[in-house]
């Protein structure tokens, strides 16, 4: 592709974030109160339990678990062989983007998610509260943004740069498990969506620092020591 053309193409990709943040804002201000109201009036004990359920595929131990799984896999692939394996690179690529995603941006989103200190939905429909508290007040003060979605958005952002083909299917089991914590009235629309946020752009800061076939450093392998110097 010519050089002149780059900036023109990236524009869009860049001013994602932008959009993203403010239909967030819109829907703080505009939907999240009144869509939650009718989530509330229409939900049943047992459409809780089931969504709830979908929900915790998303849960951080399981992402952890699959990144560690997929990396010591690659680097055990590795070592078997003399000559590296482009497969066996890429697992191990595939399993460090996923793990600093997961790292960089739940840190980011527990330090936002008691800085914030936005009352749950629960809230509000308990006591008519629509706000937020004081920094880290704990819960219930713990809405924006949403762990359980980052995390699916995140494992669908890696998804979408190692593997292009499952990035539909990806973003859509995200979409369902952001859906599922505003259905059972864990979080606001807005917090899944600025969560979503959070994961792309983590995904594509270390992208470019892991998948580069020159970065050689995610393919070192902490416990092998290296050769000390005479």
């Amino acid at each position: 592709m010519p050089t002149h053309l780059l900036p023109s193409t990236m524009a869009p990709i860049r001013s994602l974030p932008t959009a993203g943040a403010a239909m967030a804002f819109l829907l703080a201000i505009r939907i999240d109160a009144p869509l939650v109201r009718l989530v509330h009036a229409h939900s049943t004990p047992a459409l809780d339990q089931a969504f709830d359920a979908l929900s915790q595929l998303a849960s951080a131990e399981l992402a952890v678990a699959a990144g560690l799984g997929l990396y010591l896999h690659g680097h055990l692939s590795l070592a078997r062989r003399p000559v590296p394996s482009a497969s066996a690179e890429r697992r191990v690529r595939s399993a460090v983007l996923l793990l600093l995603t997961l790292l960089s941006g739940a840190t980011l989103t527990w330090l936002l998610k008691h800085l914030a200190a936005r009352a749950r939905p629960q809230m509000l429909i308990d006591h008519g509260f629509n706000g937020f508290g004081l920094p880290f007040a704990g819960h219930p003060f713990t809405s924006f943004p949403s762990s359980h979605a980052f995390t699916a958005f995140a494992a669908a952002a890696v998804l979408a740069k190692v593997q292009p083909a499952w990035r539909w299917p990806a973003l859509a089991l995200a979409l369902a498990a952001a859906a599922c914590r505003v259905l059972t009235l864990e979080h606001y629309p807005s917090d899944v969506l600025f969560s979503a946020l959070i994961a792309c752009g983590c995904a594509q800061f270390w992208a470019t620092r892991v998948l580069a076939p020159q970065a050689a450093w995610p393919l070192h392998r902490p416990w092998h020591r290296r050769p000390s110097r005479a």
